[in-house]
């Protein structure tokens, strides 16, 4: 017997009814609810497998369901039940983060469909988690024990074989490759051709030849025909690394291999067939890169079919240490020498660390630090690292002397001088890009910027 979980959201007994008779057929476990705000807190309670959610509730209605629940990383996917059949109100659903839409009248055997397709999305996830438990390195190196961690693999697995292209966010050593590779592990391309391509680092000039292919004599040194990387990966996976960075003509001729599926190779108007998914990726701020006229709005949504955000390694400290001692483990047996110990500087270091580069310069500080020390334990500076003094460390300390009220305002004025300053750090002064990041409103962090006489590019006080 399956142990999906299912809430059936409809102000209507009689459609609950008869939904639920159906599915309860297959063994899963179904639960109802009749109004949106109870729907809300049921899932974020029970975190069912899937929701049936009508549109038309008393209350709450199915749209502000989804605006609560909001389109952040979960792994809960909501159907949208309604009589409406307009395009516009499905479009407005999938965006707010509904996985699916059915229109009444619908067949039961579309309701069990449904239901079936997360039910092998969940058994994966769970083979995916039984390989987790039993070597860390089974998920293709994407490791870590946090919150976030988890999450992100969950939604790989609920990815890897959608219709659709994939989008890949993050900062630059947060291992948005390795997520593309996993995908591709994941997948039924699995057997095909795996690409990877940086297409910052190509010159423009042959930035087409290299993307679509060319034939001999198209231009001064084409002395041979050249497939392209669209071709290089038919039946594969492309994954297109630094897509921000891509000149406005050739997103043009992206987009219209993505449409298409055709390449047309530089020096010939045949266009060729090509069954490729795409995954892109990119650390910049693509909506930002869109307004200023750098990144056309349409080939955003064509890449953007299903998007991961992979979270920075200052935000997911749990996983500082784990990765610390699979990197150890690495490097050790390649130099078939006793793996070394982390002594308690080191610890203490390296979890104070913000790691500017990620998991990228916590590998690169381990790889170098077993390779230089022949010592059985590493230290702190064997890491590159300094250890903070307690004041550092303890954000309470210098308030410790003061007046509660005093210190309190103190410690929330510094709090919130210090979120606000590294978000516009990160973000290059952009404050439609550092509210995204901080999960505000665009509005609202401009008036917490002018009630601390902040400035983007003005940095915290030390």
């Amino acid at each position: 017997m399956s142990d999906l979980q299912i809430l059936l959201v409809d102000d209507e007994t009689a459609a609950r009814t008869g939904m639920r008779r159906a599915l309860k057929r297959d063994g899963w476990s179904v639960s109802e609810c009749a109004d949106g705000r109870a729907a809300v807190e049921w899932i974020r309670a029970h975190r069912p497998d899937l929701v049936f959610l009508d549109i038309n509730l008393p209350g709450l209605d199915g749209l502000g369901v989804l605006q609560e629940l909001g389109t952040q990383a979960r792994t809960t996917e909501i159907v949208i039940v309604t009589a409406n059949d307009r395009i516009s109100l499905a479009v407005d659903c999938m965006r707010m983060g509904a996985a699916d839409f059915l229109t009444k009248p619908f067949e039961i055997e579309q309701l069990r469909a449904a239901a079936t397709r997360v039910e092998r999305r969940v058994q994966l996830e769970r083979r995916v988690a039984d390989l987790e438990a039993q070597s860390p390195t089974a998920t293709g190196g994407l490791l870590g024990i946090s919150r976030a961690m988890r999450d992100v693999r969950s939604l790989l697995v609920r990815a890897a074989n959608a219709p659709v292209d994939l989008l890949v966010r993050g900062e630059t050593g947060t291992g948005k490759e390795l997520v593309a590779r996993e995908l591709h592990r994941l997948s039924s391309r699995a057997n095909g051709p795996f690409v990877a391509v940086n297409t910052a680092a190509l010159p423009e000039s042959l930035l087409e030849s290299e993307l679509f292919g060319h034939i001999k004599g198209a231009f001064t040194g084409a002395d041979r025909d050249r497939e392209g990387v669209f071709r290089r990966a038919h039946h594969g996976i492309l994954f297109l690394d630094e897509i921000g960075d891509l000149p406005l003509t050739a997103q043009a001729k992206l987009l219209r291999t993505l449409q298409e599926r055709q390449v047309i190779p530089v020096g010939t108007e045949q266009p060729i067939d090509v069954d490729v998914r795409v995954i892109s990726a990119t650390h910049q701020p693509l909506e930002e890169r869109i307004t200023e006229g750098r990144f056309r709005r349409d080939l955003y949504y064509r890449l953007r079919g299903f998007e991961i955000v992979l979270p920075p390694l200052r935000t997911r400290k749990d996983d500082v240490l784990m990765l610390a001692h699979a990197f150890l483990e690495r490097e050790a047996a390649r130099q078939s020498r006793p793996i070394p110990e982390l002594a308690r500087d080191a610890v203490a270091a390296m979890l104070s660390h913000d790691w500017p580069g990620n998991v990228r310069e916590l590998e690169q500080a381990i790889v170098a630090a077993v390779a230089i020390c022949d010592q059985p334990v590493l230290h702190a500076a064997d890491l590159g690292l300094v250890v903070r003094s307690t004041t550092d460390t303890d954000p309470f300390a210098a308030y410790l002397d003061k007046p509660f009220a005093d210190a309190k305002a103190e410690l929330i004025d510094a709090f919130e001088r210090a979120m606000l300053s590294a978000a516009l750090q990160r973000a290059n002064g952009n404050i439609s890009e550092a509210a995204r990041q901080l999960g505000m409103h665009r509005q609202s962090l401009q008036q917490k910027l002018d009630q601390l006489g902040l400035r983007p590019g003005e940095n915290a006080p030390g």
